[in-house]
């Protein structure tokens, strides 16, 4: 396929999820020092075969990595030069059994290049260590990788943390409510909440781990509410720890806290929509689909590509969650 109607695809589709709201921003790509084609990109020019190429997601059991599979499918069928082998682990925190997945990848020949979304970066570095193929990072960064595909996560949580700062004003008290302890997007979306909310001149009372489960979030808000008797708002770095968080306020009288998710899932816009929180910070997944099957491709072929292709996201309030959910139901019906 011509490379330029290979670029047309790539901004045909990944225009699917825009909207005018709160686009984030992220730093300004730059170009690492061009190489040559690797051996097996030659072989597959030479033969004029498909390429072969892999993505490892954290699980392929969540909604929103539904959608990171909807956009690696359509740019699949829109390149027409390309096979790719979707794999996932079965949770969030199957660390060992998304690792055996990149040994088992590095180790063989079935693979000419991959995206990963790593589970624990530090753990997948040192699999990847001698992988002698294009490695690309999609959702979550790591070191090593040639390109990371995703969100700007400090600055996309900063968004939300900013629409949550003007609605409290400031001396608004709020809690935090994480992901995992010490999981790379997880802290920079904290990082980017604090920094927005102190920025408006509100007090962060506690940040709690909630391992991004929403049952978890309904204890740990619990506590937080019981704990904290003057609480205005709390943001969460996911929608189901949001949801399980409206849940606790719910049963606890305590209507009228300010409740941001993250991530923008049907459920949580839904939820938006329905008045149980009150806005979700959107990635777009699809868009990080999509484009780390054309920078894999392009990799192959020998382009330079960015150190960041930053997928964009956009802050789901009431005023435009319906169109977003629209969206989002025609991309995985």
């Amino acid at each position: 396929m011509k490379k330029n109607a290979k670029k047309l695809f790539a901004l045909l589709s990944c225009g699917a999820l825009a909207l005018s709201l709160a686009a984030c921003g992220g730093e300004t790509p730059q170009a690492p020092d061009s190489g040559s084609k690797t051996d097996a990109a030659d072989a597959a020019d030479t033969q004029g075969s498909t390429y072969q190429v892999g993505v490892i997601l954290k699980t392929t059991s969540s909604e929103y990595w539904s959608y990171v599979i909807a956009g690696v499918e359509q740019a699949e069928a829109d390149l027409g030069n390309v096979e790719v082998d979707v794999r996932g682990a079965s949770s969030d925190t199957a660390f060992d059994e998304q690792l055996n997945m990149v040994e088992t990848v590095v180790g063989s020949d079935m693979m000419q290049a991959l995206a990963l979304a790593p589970l624990q970066a530090d753990q997948v570095k040192l699999a990847l260590a001698n992988a002698g193929m294009p490695i690309l990072a999609i959702d979550t960064n790591f070191d090593g990788a040639q390109t990371f595909i995703g969100t700007a996560h400090e600055d996309a949580a900063y968004q939300g943390g900013k629409y949550v700062a003007e609605k409290i004003g400031k001396g608004g008290k709020v809690a935090v409510l994480a992901n995992i302890q010490g999981e790379t997007t997880s802290e920079s979306r904290v990082a980017g909440y604090v920094r927005a909310l102190e920025e408006g001149g509100c007090e962060i009372l506690t940040t709690q781990y909630t391992d991004g489960v929403g049952d978890k979030a309904v204890s740990v808000m619990e506590g937080v509410l019981s704990a904290n008797p003057a609480l205005d708002a709390v943001v969460c770095c996911a929608d189901d720890v949001a949801l399980g968080a409206s849940r606790a306020i719910a049963s606890a009288g305590r209507e009228g806290i300010i409740v941001c998710g993250f991530d923008g899932i049907s459920s949580g816009v839904q939820a938006v929509i329905d008045g149980r929180i009150s806005c979700t910070v959107a990635q777009d997944p699809y868009n990080m689909g999509y484009q780390a099957v054309v920078s894999l491709v392009d990799a192959l072929e020998g382009e330079t590509l960015p150190e960041f292709i930053d997928t964009g996201c956009n802050v789901i309030t009431p005023e435009n969650a319906e169109e977003y959910l629209a969206k989002l139901k025609a991309l995985v019906p």
